[in-house]
């Protein structure tokens, strides 16, 4: 998967912009029918345009169980979204315990939306719905003309779904919201219409949804530690760490120079704990940071799912990758950096 990743990071580096991913679409056999998965990212960040990736994954065999087969007909059930989720990702169970119960179901032209959960934890609102159908009338993947909103801001949003047979389409949806940090949120969403991935099947539609979500207790984690390497800064500024989830407030900061010569740059890291679990660490979003010298000083905000909650440290590692369009053949377009680790104690 990672020789993948690279090999889709060179395509992206010949494209004007740097890229967010749209990953995980899954389409693999499971009780003779077809359960099909795709996560579709709208990022609201610095750039003015986003590119879409699309890679193929394969569902675990415990989905084939009798187990799951049982449990998947309690879809409708309030609170069995994440559950059900949980099959493939184990870290939606802490989401199940701690989500509030929404129970809002709207009808429009025929179609049923129900969001099912929800929770926040001061970075990000992640919720749960299911579109109630007994045929895959959106194919693999139902597109929502206007995502949610939190506090009336659209921000980064992106959600995976699958459609199993004889319940309809389940999902979960992530909005994510770093820079301006409350207590209790308001979620505002109407949706307006629903379009089909694979044919031109558009339903227009008067849903409408309302609710507030208080965050879910967190110890903040201060970090302060930087990394520089050829002209390029990445400061871990802090963590929050919850029962869920670990966020990550980071930023980038470039010395002019390599503009010359560069026209994108964009940091990250993967992290790796004391008991030696690996974790991908994908950002959420970023902003350009007021008053910087470079147009690629950033802020970012990244988050660990499924963070092992018997780690007592974690160890980040930082890499960095340089970009600019190629203007010949056989001319280099892209360049990693790697920096060395920093290490925080958790508890």
């Amino acid at each position: 998967m990672k020789e993948q990743e690279n090999q889709i990071k060179t395509t992206l580096n010949q494209i004007s912009v740097p890229h967010s991913r749209l990953d995980s679409i899954i389409d693999d056999a499971f009780l003779g029918t077809k359960v099909k998965k795709r996560k579709w990212t709208i990022p609201f960040v610095k750039y003015t345009a986003a590119i879409a990736l699309v890679s193929l994954l394969t569902f675990s065999s415990t989905l084939a169980s009798p187990a799951f087969a049982k449990f998947v007909a309690q879809i409708p059930v309030i609170g069995s979204v994440f559950e059900y989720f949980a099959f493939e990702k184990e870290y939606y169970t802490s989401y199940k315990k701690l989500s509030k119960d929404i129970g809002i179901v709207e009808e429009s032209k025929g179609i049923k939306i129900n969001l099912d959960q929800a929770i926040y934890d001061g970075n990000m609102v992640t919720l749960s719905f299911i579109i109630p159908t007994t045929e895959d009338i959106f194919g693999t993947l139902p597109s929502f003309e206007v995502l949610p909103t939190v506090q009336g801001n659209l921000n980064n949003a992106g959600y995976e779904v699958e459609y199993v047979k004889d319940v309809g389409y389940v999902g979960v949806m992530t909005l994510s919201m770093f820079e301006n940090k409350r207590k209790t949120v308001n979620i505002a969403w109407k949706p307006k219409s629903i379009s089909s991935s694979s044919n031109n099947k558009k339903i227009q539609g008067d849903w409408e949804f309302k609710f507030s979500l208080q965050e879910v207790p967190g110890i903040n984690i201060p970090i302060n530690q930087e990394v520089s390497k050829n002209g390029v800064t990445v400061r871990l500024i802090d963590a929050i760490k919850t029962d869920v989830n670990l966020s990550i407030n980071y930023s980038q900061v470039i010395d002019t120079n390599i503009l010359n010569s560069w026209e994108a740059v964009e940091a990250e890291f993967y992290a790796i704990d004391n008991l030696g679990n690996k974790y991908k660490v994908p950002y959420n979003g970023g902003k350009g940071i007021v008053g910087s010298d470079s147009r690629e000083d950033i802020m970012w905000n990244a988050t660990i799912h499924g963070l092992d909650k018997k780690a007592t440290s974690i160890t980040f590692y930082p890499f960095a990758h340089i970009s600019k369009l190629p203007s010949g053949p056989n001319e280099i377009n892209s360049n990693k950096i790697d920096f060395d680790p920093i290490t925080i104690n958790l508890k």
